[in-house]
């Protein structure tokens, strides 16, 4: 599931019920609503739904995971977006979940998010539970692993790249999984014919480019402060590497400042350490954004 407002209300009025439903096959059940002796003797019943919609997350899930654990299975729960939940629904969902660990249960949970955003969400005190699981830090991916992504979806979908496209977009992608997926989509959209060129993909970059900042670097500035905004723009205007000296004397700033601003944008995954004093854009095309966008 995506994380939202209705994450915890969604699963609780209708994921759960209908994955209950689908694995018990039980869509009702009979309840005696009344009765009467008369000789023999007779009772009333009716059918209301198998699995109440308004019971609570807590009893839900361990129906459902009980369920499981009867036919040798189990729950996978995963949250995408994690960093957009509410803290009061992520502290109801891992204390469910933390309740069917005690039990010995089979349920187990994997959240995904932006890494800065994840670690202030870790801060809040309704997310105990989260910061003792395994926390994997997802870095870019190998020309390899991106080339065989572009080939194999292309491939299944009847529109192979050429070897040369292949190699280009390849290039372009600079293991960023986003760009996986909006430059080979990009790509097969502007192809015309049976197979994906290298035209194609030059002609699909400045729309992916123009797709990621709108998408990708335009939104991750929003909650960013100002000063680290500028210690970015400044890199990005320097040059990569750049110095986190000249950074310095650009903004005016102490050295002690600048390193403040570095680490914290470390942290949000903008930049990354490039040598002895040195800081280089982790993001690709988001350098060209900031030049373009130095002025707004």
């Amino acid at each position: 599931m995506t994380s939202s407002h209705d994450m915890v209300d969604d699963l609780v009025a209708k994921d759960i019920p209908a994955l209950l439903r689908d694995i018990t096959g039980k869509k009702t059940r009979r309840i005696v609503t009344g009765g009467s002796v008369a000789g023999i003797g007779s009772a009333t019943t009716q059918a209301e739904s198998a699995f109440p919609v308004r019971e609570s997350l807590r009893t839900l899930l361990h129906s459902l995971v009980t369920t499981l654990d009867d036919r040798d299975s189990g729950l996978f729960i995963t949250v995408d977006e994690i960093h957009a939940a509410r803290p009061a629904d992520l502290h109801r969902l891992t204390d469910a979940i933390q309740n069917l660990v005690r039990d010995g249960l089979p349920v187990a949970m994997s959240v995904a998010g932006l890494p800065y955003e994840i670690s202030a969400l870790l801060d809040h005190p309704g997310t105990t539970f989260l910061r003792r699981a395994c926390a994997v830090q997802l870095g870019t991916l190998r020309d390899a692993e991106v080339a065989d992504a572009l080939r194999k979806t292309a491939d299944d979908g009847g529109r192979p790249f050429t070897e040369d496209a292949l190699t280009a977009a390849t290039d372009y992608c600079h293991g960023y999984a986003y760009l996986i997926q909006l430059l080979g989509s990009v790509s097969w959209t502007f192809s015309t014919g049976g197979r994906i060129t290298t035209e194609d993909v030059a002609a699909a970059l400045p729309f992916t480019r123009e797709r990621m900042g709108l998408q990708v670097h335009a939104p991750a500035f929003r909650e960013i402060p100002e000063r680290e905004l500028e210690f970015l723009r400044s890199v990005a205007l320097l040059g990569t590497p750049a110095p986190t000296g000249e950074i310095a004397g650009r903004m005016g700033i102490a050295a002690n400042q600048a390193s403040t601003y570095r680490r914290r944008l470390i942290d949000r995954g903008l930049i990354s350490p490039a040598g002895h004093g040195l800081v280089d854009i982790e993001v690709p095309y988001l350098a060209a954004y900031l030049r373009d966008h130095a002025e707004d």
